[in-house]
């Protein structure tokens, strides 16, 4: 099949550079053009739009002449110089005769309902013209005067024939209401002129186009032309290393791998490079050293596989007829083991058995060792509470010794108070005979001592209580006397007995000691005891664990021995399938050396 395209990059290259050279410049040529275009669209606008500026504002200044002229006929009329008609018709006729622009230029007048009141003297004067329309169908008078109203004035835009003419021509007029006289003045101007100034100007900034257009042109094709030298040169410089590695590596590709003639220029002109150019010749260069030296080793390579694929064969041999030897070996072996399990197992259960006379009897000893502890602890306990007993006992002989100092005490204390009431009751007697001699005096004084007599017999009554009171006081005081000295002579029957028991507590504490003593040595040598039996029961641990380590490792053994004596015989059937791939190894290698020959090294 045909291949389509450019025959060689150096005409891809140079096409690819004329072609974004061709298209940047046209495209650039393209928005110059778009842009002179619109600048000039824009620039006419402006130059139409200053014309007709200064036309308004030309028609707005003489406009403002005439209403000056008018207003100093409305002044003569103020002052009383003129009457209004006659200041009217003076103001009516200079305006008429008005003119400017060489002439051209003129003023009418129109009422604001209409009527026309000057306009160069024709038959129009005097008549309405409230109706009157132009070619298009608009009322220019009501729109005059409708503008003229506004303040300041007002521009409308009408079609009208000039004087003498029928064609209708675009125009403009400026009207302006005089209020005084309600008259609406008003000039205007043809604009065809101005059309004719606006074509000129289009018609000079289109020609300045089409002459800037053309120098693009120009400018375009010499760039065109000095780029396609540049890129007919580029293109070498691009192409020409390219190409070289392009030959270099069909050359590779056919089987010559031999030194390149002009190393010199490749070295020079290509690998000094830094650009792309020169990394991809440096990546050729390295693919012809290494699929040089690949060569070159493959070569060594298949002679050596050739030799040692011939030993491969000898010694395959050998291997197979040693795997024999070590099959016939493994399988005494596993015999020799499997009767070697036998015994062990058998060694295994009486261990075993032994093993678990021996827990048995250690749960008896720990269970004795438990009831001594607990006995230990309930000596300990017990010998605790004879001393907290002990403790207690002579503190209840301290309380009862404390207590009957009180009690003596109390009974020193009550006979201070026997004394005490002695005294109030002989008191009591002498304010009770007083109180009678005082009854006796206020009976003598009669009246007068009545009142003394009251307090004298109250006083009576209170002596006798308090005798009575004393009385009893002492009689509670007596019976608490005998009931001290009785709970004294009970607190010292009491503090002997306390004496007594104080002693026997001490000596059942003693005894206590000693239980407490025979004990710990009891649990001394039932603790020595438990341990050992537990070294007794880890030794037969051990015992047992080994046996059973043995067992494990002679089963094992006789798998392996098995497992030795299936592999030596899969060992025996691959060295003879190594034996014959040897044997076309050797062929292969005798293909690849030819395949070698084939490359020029």
């Amino acid at each position: 099949m045909k291949q389509r395209g450019f025959g060689s990059l150096k005409a891809l290259l140079i096409c690819t550079i004329l072609a974004i050279i061709f298209i940047t410049g046209a495209c650039i040529s393209i928005f110059s053009v778009y842009s002179t275009i619109d600048n000039n669209n824009r620039s006419a606008k402006a130059y139409r739009e200053k014309l007709e500026e200064d036309v308004m504002n030309s028609l707005k200044n003489e406009t403002q002449i005439a209403v000056s002229i008018i207003d100093q006929f409305h002044q003569l009329q103020e002052e009383g110089t003129l009457t209004e008609e006659e200041a009217k018709k003076q103001a009516a006729d200079i305006i008429r005769d008005l003119r400017y622009e060489d002439g051209s230029g003129y003023f009418w007048i129109d009422t604001e309902d209409g009527t026309n009141v000057v306009l160069l003297g024709r038959d129009t004067e005097g008549q309405s013209r409230w109706n009157l329309q132009d070619s298009s169908g608009n009322y220019f008078i009501q729109e005059m005067i409708k503008n003229g109203m506004q303040e300041g004035g007002g521009y409308t835009r009408l079609n009208f024939a000039k004087p003498n003419e029928t064609e209708e021509l675009p125009k403009i007029n400026y009207t302006v209401n005089y209020a005084p006289y309600k008259w609406v003045l008003g000039t205007g101007v043809w604009i065809d002129e101005i059309d004719k100034l606006e074509a000129n100007y289009t018609q000079a900034s289109n020609d300045a186009l089409i002459s800037s257009i053309r120098n693009q042109i120009i400018v375009l094709i010499l760039l065109f032309i000095l780029m396609g030298i540049y890129a007919l040169k580029m293109s070498n410089k691009i192409a020409a290393p390219i190409k070289y590695v392009t030959d270099k590596m069909e050359l590779i590709a056919s089987g010559d791998l031999s030194a390149f003639p002009d190393q010199d220029y490749f070295e020079k002109n290509l690998l000094s490079r830094r650009d792309e150019l020169g990394k991809m010749s440096k990546a050729m260069s390295d693919l012809h050293e290494g699929l040089r030296a690949l060569m070159q080793t493959i070569s060594d390579t298949t002679s050596y596989v050739a030799s040692a694929s011939e030993e491969l064969t000898a010694n395959a041999q050998q291997s197979a007829d040693a795997s024999d030897l070590v099959s016939s070996s493994i399988t005494n072996v596993a015999a020799s083991c499997s009767d070697q399990n036998n015994i062990v197992g058998t060694a295994g259960e009486t261990t075993q058995s032994f093993a678990e006379k021996m827990d048995k009897f250690s749960e008896k000893i720990f269970d004795t060792s438990n009831r001594i502890n607990n006995t230990n602890n309930a000596a300990l306990n017990g010998k605790d509470q004879i001393g907290t007993a002990v403790t207690q006992m002579h503190a209840i002989e301290d309380s009862v010794v404390n207590t009957a100092k009180v009690v003596e005490n109390l009974g020193s204390q009550l006979n201070k108070i026997g004394t005490i009431i002695d005294a109030i009751a002989d008191i009591a007697s002498e304010t009770s005979l007083l109180s009678l001699n005082a009854s006796i005096e206020a009976a003598r004084a009669g009246e007068a001592g009545r009142g003394f007599a009251v307090v004298a017999d109250q006083i009576q009554k209170l002596a006798t209580q308090s005798d009575e009171s004393a009385a009893e006081i002492a009689a509670l005081i007596e019976g608490i006397q005998q009931q001290s000295e009785e709970a004294v002579a009970a607190m010292k029957i009491g503090l002997e007995n306390v004496q007594k028991g104080s002693g026997v507590v001490e000596n059942s504490g003693a005894k206590f000691d000693e239980i407490v003593g025979m004990v710990n040595a009891i649990a001394k040598d039932s603790n020595e005891m438990s341990s050992i039996l537990q070294q007794l029961n880890e030794a037969t641990s051990d015992i047992q664990t080994a046996f059973s380590s043995i067992d494990t490792k002679s089963s094992s053994i006789s798998a392996e021995a098995e497992n030795v004596s299936s592999a030596s015989e899969e060992q025996t059937a691959a060295m003879q399938e190594i034996a014959e791939a040897s044997g076309k190894l050797a062929e292969t290698a005798q293909e690849l050396q030819e395949a070698v020959l084939k490359f020029s090294l």
